[in-house]
C-alpha cells in the first residue's frame, strides 16, 4: 500500500475526529485553522498523567500534558532532554514558527531544542505527533559559527 494511502487507512482508524459527525469535522477543523493563523492559541493548560509510571508503555513516561486551543503536548523526561510530542486535532505538522513558539513558551526562549531524523530501523511513525527535544546542555555548535 502506497505510504500516503497507509497514512489515510491509520487517521481514518485512529484520529478521534473520524467519529465525529462530519459538520462538526468540519467546523473544528476550520476553528483550528482560523486559531493558527491568528496565533490566538490560548493559555497553556498543564494535565497530570494519571498514568504516570504506572504503566511500563511509553505512555508511563510522560510526566504531563501541555494543551491549549490548538496543540497538546506530551512532556517527557529522557535524562538528557525533555521530550516534547507536538500534536494538533487535525494532524497536520506544526510549522518551524509554531514549533519555535511551543518551545519558547513550554521550555523558554533561551533554550535549545532540536527534532531527529533516526536510522530507518529506529524510526516510530504511529500518530501524527511531531517531536524536538529540548537539550539540558549547548550543542557543540551553533547557527551562527561561534563554537
Amino acid at each position: 500500500m502506497p505510504a500516503a494511502n497507509r497514512h489515510l487507512s491509520f487517521t481514518k482508524t485512529r484520529n478521534p475526529l473520524f467519529s465525529v459527525p462530519t459538520k462538526e469535522r468540519k467546523a473544528i477543523l476550520e476553528r483550528e485553522r482560523r486559531l493558527r493563523r491568528s496565533g490566538e492559541w490560548g493559555e497553556w493548560e498543564r494535565i497530570e498523567n494519571p498514568h504516570r509510571l504506572i504503566s511500563n508503555v511509553w505512555l508511563g513516561e510522560v510526566d504531563h500534558v501541555r494543551k491549549n486551543r490548538v496543540f497538546s503536548v506530551l512532556v517527557r523526561d529522557v535524562g538528557t532532554a525533555i521530550h516534547l510530542a507536538v500534536s494538533s486535532l487535525s494532524g497536520n505538522r506544526p510549522t518551524w514558527p509554531e514549533m519555535q513558539r511551543i518551545k519558547d513558551e513550554l521550555a523558554g526562549p533561551k533554550a535549545t531544542a532540536i527534532e531527529v531524523y533516526p536510522p530507518a530501523d529506529e524510526v516510530v511513525d504511529q500518530a501524527d505527533m511531531y517531536h524536538i527535544w529540548v537539550l539540558f546542555r549547548p550543542l557543540p555548535f551553533s547557527l551562527h559559527g561561534d563554537r
